[in-house]
């Protein structure tokens, strides 16, 4: 197979089909997966979300499918492309600088080619594997990653013995990532002519001393670091308040950002919110903060050990690949891999390029970059059905 020519082929078609997370044409993307995937022989369903948005669940059984079973999973949606471009977003476009240009081209179309033509080179050569690869194209991430939730629920999935996730990592194998929790926080205080505020409790005012405090616990949080994945942080991203010019505003809404690394425990970082809201009403007797809701998050942080199976496994094949020694590396966004992980299929994540180019205008990945992860996902497919044993492919 020319990975190279097959990737871009496939990259390019999958581009041109504008998948806005949230938008009907993820459903256009979800069809031509279904149909390359059927192409190769695969069992293929469709797991839908809503009414028109689905993932696909792709089956390829190898030898008896006694063996080990491998999921793989990328997501089909992407961020809207807004302004700034020099290309057509949906359309992608190959220069001379060696990139292919468009949304998605790395996040995470990019990604999903690598394992669509890393699954398509297995299923044409499969040579003396047993066991099972389950490919996944799932809805949604960008946004809530309603489709991940609905994939780990399948018992098929949920029989995985490893999990790789699709997302850039420059091609390397990249352990773990970093997870958010956002609380929707309301404020209640009293409202008052602006001409006396005494008389009142201004919402905005609680809300200003909670900056204080947030600010507080990122000076905190600034002293925490990870070995993979960097830092936590805390901030406040969203502030509401409005009566009118000469009116104490007595309504508040907050967000609150909060970006937890692996080892954090969810329970004490929601106790440590709770405590936030406690501290602003003790601060202004009469006032009532509390967390409303949880905006819904691609999820918490999650990891793998760096001497686990799957990762002394992935390393191996990954190196024979690359020929670049592995080191424990995580990622400092958000990713599905902690549905998988939660959902006991351990699992490492996989891709072209860096997600530093992500979610902006003239995002591209790099052809070499694209062409390798295509072979280090098959490398590391081949050498997880095998449970680690060298490979006979010549």
């Amino acid at each position: 197979m020319d990975y190279r020519s097959e990737a871009v082929t496939l990259l390019s078609n999958l581009v041109a089909i504008p998948s806005v997370s949230t938008q009907p044409a993820e459903a256009d993307l979800g069809a031509f997966v279904e149909q390359y995937c059927r192409a190769l022989g695969m069992e293929v369903e469709r797991q839908y979300i809503d009414d028109i948005r689905f993932n696909v669940v792709a089956k390829l059984t190898l030898g008896t499918g006694q063996g080990k079973t491998v999921v793989l999973n990328s997501h089909m949606d992407v961020v809207p492309a807004a302004e700034g471009w020099d290309t057509d977003p949906f359309q992608l476009t190959v220069k001379d600088d060696g990139r292919a240009y468009g949304r998605g081209a790395t996040d995470a179309k990019g990604c999903l080619t690598a394992l669509m033509v890393a699954t398509k080179a297995i299923a044409q050569a499969p040579g003396d594997l047993n066991g099972t690869v389950i490919l996944t194209g799932v809805a949604d991430e960008e946004s809530q990653s309603r489709g991940a939730r609905a994939v780990v629920e399948r018992a098929d999935v949920q029989a995985a013995d490893y999990g790789i996730v699709g997302e850039p990592t420059e091609c390397r194998v990249a352990l773990g990532h970093n997870g958010s929790l956002r609380p929707f926080i309301t404020i209640h205080g009293r409202t008052a002519h602006s001409s006396t505020p005494d008389l009142g409790i201004s919402a905005v005012r609680v809300a200003a001393y909670m900056s204080g405090l947030v600010d507080q616990r990122q000076a905190h949080l600034r002293q925490v670091v990870h070995p993979t994945t960097g830092r936590p942080s805390i901030s406040i991203t969203i502030l509401r308040a409005d009566v009118k010019e000469n009116v104490l505003p007595d309504y508040c809404e907050m967000v609150i950002d909060r970006r937890m690394v692996p080892g954090e425990r969810e329970a004490e970082i929601i106790a440590d919110l709770e405590l936030l809201c406690r501290q602003a009403e003790e601060a202004f007797p009469g006032a009532k903060v509390a967390i409303d809701h949880y905006l819904m998050t691609t999820g918490p942080a999650s990891e793998v050990a760096a001497d686990s199976e799957i990762a002394r496994i992935a390393y191996a094949a990954c190196e024979q690949v690359t020929g670049q020694k592995q080191t424990p590396f995580g990622l400092t966004c958000n990713t599905d891999m902690n549905h998988f992980v939660r959902a006991g299929i351990p699992t490492v994540i996989i891709g072209p390029n860096i997600i530093d180019i992500c979610h902006k205008p003239n995002e591209y990945v790099e052809l070499e970059q694209l062409e390798t992860a295509c072979r280090v996902d098959e490398a590391v497919i081949r050498a997880l059905l095998r449970g680690g044993a060298p490979s006979q492919q010549t």
